[in-house]
């Protein structure tokens, strides 16, 4: 593990790699990325989006166009990435929920419609902070960080 990202701050980023970033200072810091992909999801010119896989890293990273191609969100799926200290990867549920109350990172809100889709998955997302939350059954397979979006 690459130590200089292996702490989470919600809101801000993954360790020194911070939402502010540009793409040219992302290589920097990682280097290459294993894959990299364009897309859009909507026919709306300046609606692009890179994303980055880094598969050694566990991590992928989006930059969007209306961004101005800086750093947008981070998808983790490592148990050594660490918030507070501790793994998120891996962790229970209900854990995890209770967690994030009493640390007042936010309410997670289930996304109802994930639950209905895939009735094994779950999705929590956590606006305060900024943190959507995948769960597989009871165990957290991947989380995504973006810019925190509550009131300083």
């Amino acid at each position: 593990m690459n130590n200089i990202i292996r702490d989470i701050h919600l809101g801000k980023g993954l360790g020194n790699l911070t939402f502010d970033s540009t793409r040219q200072q992302v290589e920097k810091l990682l280097g290459k990325a294993s894959e990299v992909e364009r897309y859009s999801l909507s026919e709306m010119k300046g609606d692009e989006t890179e994303a980055w896989h880094y598969d050694e890293l566990s991590i992928s990273l989006s930059f969007d166009e209306e961004n101005n191609w800086l750093l947008s969100s981070i998808a983790i799926s490592s148990d050594e990435f660490l918030l507070d200290g501790k793994p998120l990867i891996g962790r229970n549920k209900k854990e995890i929920l209770e967690e994030f109350r009493s640390k007042n990172y936010g309410e997670p809100e289930e996304d109802e419609e994930i639950s209905r889709e895939d009735p094994g998955s779950s999705l929590y997302l956590v606006e305060q902070s900024g943190i959507s939350l995948w769960f597989e059954g009871d165990e957290l397979t991947e989380a995504q960080l973006s810019v925190y979006a509550g009131e300083d």
